[in-house]
């Protein structure tokens, strides 16, 4: 017989290639896990050979706990707002991290000018930087460098994992501004992308 244990959580997001995750501030893991599902009905679909078996089942609150359904559902929309943010912003610097890869190397076999080529990847570094700590090759370096959005919101969503109910209203407030600052750097690492296209041979390639 084979077994998947299924974990209760959405799908991970997106992480940055290459990346080292801080190790646990103030017993908050920084990430990329997906939102916990709440209580309710589910499908699961066995799809073998060309058959496919479809089974419900049922996901029950802990009687241990009082969250209401409203509750929980807040507390899913919040997470899952955060997860997209997540996802999104660690897919631009992974599509920025590949531009300057590009560019650098366009740079050492002379298909690109060091002028056009050093400002775009300065401007890469700039708004990466801005967002991600790329610094750090160890878990311990958030001993040695600050942490940057991208922490942000794995910490965020960890901070709302502590508790099995509504978001505060501090939780809320503080998603507003990372959300804010995760679209600035998005649009700032999109701007950078395309300036890059123009410098490197043939452009550059979307993911």
């Amino acid at each position: 017989m084979n077994r998947l244990q299924w974990d209760l959580r959405y799908p991970y997001a997106t992480e940055i290639t290459g990346y080292h995750a801080p190790i646990a501030a103030g017993g908050l893991e920084d990430s990329v896990q997906g939102p916990v599902a709440v209580p309710g009905t589910y499908s699961v679909v066995l799809d073998y050979g060309g058959q496919k078996t479809q089974q419900n089942f049922t996901v029950a609150l802990d009687p241990r706990l009082h969250a209401t359904k409203e509750d929980l559902a807040a507390r899913l929309d919040l997470d899952l707002k955060i997860h997209a943010d997540l996802d999104a912003l660690d897919k631009d610097i992974n599509k920025a991290l590949a531009a300057r890869d590009k560019l650098q190397k366009a740079v050492a076999d002379h298909s690109a000018t060091d002028a056009q080529a050093s400002s775009a990847v300065a401007a890469l570094n700039r708004d990466i930087d801005r967002v991600a700590q790329m610094a750090m090759k160890a878990s311990e370096g958030s001993l040695l460098y600050e942490t940057k959005l991208r922490d942000h919101l794995a910490y965020l969503a960890a901070d709302i994992d502590l508790s099995y109910g509504r978001p505060t209203a501090s939780q809320e407030a503080v998603f507003r501004e990372l959300d804010k600052r995760a679209n600035e750097g998005a649009q700032k690492l999109e701007a950078d992308l395309a300036e890059a296209g123009k410098v490197i041979p043939g452009g550059q390639q979307s993911e």
